[in-house]
C-alpha cells in the first residue's frame, strides 16, 4: 500500500477566500480612484479649453473693432480690463468704438463665467497693454485640479492661459 497516495481536495480554505476578497477589494478601490481622478481632469480640461477659446474670441472681436483697440484721438484702448471693474458700454457717450469694445468685454466675461470654473483669489480675466512691445496681453484664469491633494482649491491650483496680441 502506498502511504503517499494523493488525497482528494474537498474545497478552498477560508484563508484563500479572504486573500481573494482583499485583492478584489483593493482592485475595486483602485478603479474607483481612477474614475474620480478622470472626472476631475475632464472638468479641468473642459475649463481650460473654454478659457482658451474665449480668449481667442476676444482677440477676434478686437481685430473687428480697430478703432476700439487704438483710438484715433490718442486715448488708451477701450479694451483694457483689469479684472475688477465691470465694463460699462453706457459710459461711452456717442462713441461707437468704445461702446462696442465694452459690449465685447461684457459678452466675453459672461461666456467665460458660464463655461469656466472661476479662479480662486485672482481675476478670471484681464487685458493689459505692454507699451514697450506695443502688444496687448490677454490673460484668462480658471480653477484647476487640486495639485497638492489637500482638498482645498487655492490660487496655487489655478490654471492660466496668456497670449500676446499685436493689433
Amino acid at each position: 500500500m502506498n502511504r503517499y497516495a494523493p488525497r482528494s481536495q474537498r474545497g478552498v480554505s477560508l484563508i484563500e477566500v479572504m486573500v481573494a476578497i482583499v485583492v478584489f477589494g483593493v482592485g475595486m478601490l483602485g478603479l474607483a480612484l481612477l474614475q474620480t481622478k478622470g472626472a476631475q481632469f475632464t472638468k479641468e480640461s473642459s475649463s481650460r479649453t473654454n478659457a482658451i477659446i474665449q480668449a481667442r474670441s476676444l482677440a477676434d472681436a478686437m481685430r473687428a473693432n480697430p478703432k476700439g483697440v487704438d483710438p484715433a484721438n490718442g486715448s488708451s484702448s477701450y479694451y483694457l480690463y483689469d479684472g475688477k471693474v465691470a465694463p460699462d458700454p453706457d459710459g461711452c457717450v456717442s462713441n461707437l468704438a468704445c461702446a462696442q469694445a465694452k459690449r465685447d468685454l461684457q459678452n466675453w466675461l459672461a461666456r467665460l463665467k458660464s463655461g469656466t470654473i472661476g479662479a480662486k483669489g485672482s481675476p478670471a480675466a484681464s487685458v493689459t497693454r505692454d507699451a514697450g512691445l506695443g502688444v496687448f496681453v490677454v490673460t484668462v484664469s480658471w480653477n484647476g485640479v487640486d495639485l497638492n491633494g489637500d482638498n482645498q482649491l487655492t490660487a496655487a491650483d489655478n490654471g492660466t492661459y496668456s497670449f500676446s496680441l499685436l493689433p
